[in-house]
C-alpha cells in the first residue's frame, strides 16, 4: 500500500481562486486514493464547489478557513507584515509545522518565496532557493528542467553550482534519470564565452565528478534533448520560459487560423487531426505547470497564476511526487556530500 500523503492547497491564490484550485484538488483526490488535502481559504467560496461530492472523497478533504488572501499586485514583502492570516501564509505554515507534507499555491510568486524562506529556511549548504520549471524537449520525447526561473535575478558561481545539484536531484528522483545531463545556459559553447560567474561555475561543475556536467548549452539547444537540466540565473531563466510559452501560443493561433481559413483547410484539418492532436498535447503548457521552490526545508510548488484546473492539477501532481521521494532530504544528503569534499573546489570560489 502506498504511503499516505497530505498536501495543503492555497485555494485563494492566483487569478481564479477556488474556481480552479478546488476542481484540480478533487481530480487529484480521485487519481490518488492515498492522498488527503487541506483547502486553505474562505469556506463560503470553497463549499459551492464541493456540493454532491462522494463521501469517499469528502472524508479525505479538509477546509482551513481564512477570508484573507494575498493579492497578486501586492508587494511581496507585505506578506510578512500584513498577510500572516492569508491562505498562502497559512498553507506554508502547515508545512513548517509538519501538519502537511507540502503545499501548492498559484499566488504571488515573490510573496510565496519570501514566506518559504522565512518559515522553512534553506537546506544547509544552499544559500538561496531556486524556482525550477519543466519544459518539453520534443526531440527526445522527454522533459528538460530549467532553474532558476525567477527567484534570483543575479546568481554567483557558487549559487549556480547549487542550482545544478538541486536540478540533478529532481531530475533523478522525479524523472528517473540515473545521471542527469547538466548544461550551463550561455551565449556560446567556447570556454571563454559568458560572464565570470558562468565560467567559474563551469570549473566547479567540471571538478565535481558526481555530477554529469556536459558543458555550455545555448538557447536554441534547450528543447533538443541534449541536456536534462539547464542551469542559469533567474533573469535569463524567466525570460526563457516566458518566451517559450509565447511561442507555443503563437503556434496554436497559427494552427487555428489556418484550419478555419476555408472549407478546404477545414477538411484537411479533419484528416490531419490524428497527427496534430499528439503535437498539441506534447507542447500544451498545462502539462508543464508546477514550478518547485527548491532549496527549502520543505516542499512548495508554485502553479502559474492564470492556469486553469488542468494546469493546477499538474502542480499538485508535482508536489505529490516530491513528497513520495522526499526531495528536500535528497538535496540535503547530496549537499552534505559536497560540503564534506569542499576543500577540493574551495580555491575556485576565491
Amino acid at each position: 500500500m502506498s504511503t499516505p500523503r497530505r498536501i495543503a492547497i492555497d485555494a485563494m491564490g492566483g487569478d481564479y481562486g477556488p474556481s480552479v484550485a478546488v476542481p484540480a484538488a478533487l481530480k487529484s483526490l480521485t487519481a490518488h486514493p492515498e492522498l488527503s488535502l487541506v483547502l486553505v481559504g474562505d469556506v463560503a467560496e470553497i463549499e459551492p464547489y464541493l456540493r454532491g461530492l462522494p463521501d469517499n472523497l469528502r472524508e479525505r478533504l479538509e477546509i482551513s478557513h481564512t477570508a484573507v488572501s494575498m493579492e497578486n499586485n501586492s508587494k511581496p514583502e507585505s506578506v510578512l507584515r500584513q498577510f500572516k492570516d492569508s491562505s498562502m501564509y497559512r498553507a506554508v505554515t502547515m508545512v513548517k509545522d509538519s501538519t502537511v507534507d507540502a503545499c501548492v499555491s498559484a499566488g504571488n510568486t515573490g510573496a510565496l518565496l519570501l514566506t518559504g524562506r522565512h518559515l522553512l529556511k534553506t537546506i544547509p549548504g544552499i544559500t538561496k532557493p531556486a524556482i525550477i520549471a519543466s519544459i518539453p524537449a520534443p526531440a527526445s520525447g522527454a522533459r528538460c528542467l530549467i532553474l532558476d526561473v525567477g527567484a534570483n535575478v543575479n546568481a554567483n558561481s557558487e549559487q549556480l553550482f547549487e542550482f545544478a545539484v538541486m536540478g540533478s536531484v529532481l531530475a533523478s528522483s522525479i524523472h528517473g534519470i540515473e545521471r542527469p545531463r547538466i548544461g550551463l545556459l550561455n551565449i556560446g559553447s567556447e570556454d571563454y564565452k559568458g560572464t565570470k560567474q558562468i565560467r567559474v561555475a563551469a570549473q566547479l561543475l567540471e571538478k565535481t565528478t558526481a555530477l554529469n556536467y556536459t558543458g555550455y548549452v545555448e538557447g536554441n539547444e534547450i528543447f533538443n534533448g541534449r541536456v536534462d537540466v539547464v542551469v542559469c540565473d533567474g533573469f535569463s531563466g524567466n525570460i526563457t520560459i516566458k518566451t517559450s510559452a509565447g511561442v507555443v501560443r503563437i503556434i496554436e493561433e497559427l494552427l487555428n487560423q489556418r484550419s478555419s481559413k476555408n472549407w478546404l483547410t477545414r477538411l484537411a484539418t479533419v484528416f490531419a487531426s490524428p497527427l496534430l492532436s499528439p503535437l498539441r498535447a506534447q507542447i500544451n503548457p498545462a502539462r508543464y505547470n508546477g514550478a518547485s521552490l527548491l532549496g527549502l526545508q520543505g516542499i512548495i510548488v508554485k502553479s502559474h497564476g492564470n492556469s486553469q484546473a488542468d494546469g493546477f492539477f499538474y502542480a499538485i501532481e508535482q508536489a505529490f511526487k516530491e513528497v513520495g521521494d522526499n526531495v528536500p532530504d535528497l538535496i540535503r544528503l547530496q549537499m552534505t556530500a559536497f560540503l564534506n569534499s569542499r576543500t577540493q573546489i574551495e580555491p575556485l570560489l576565491s
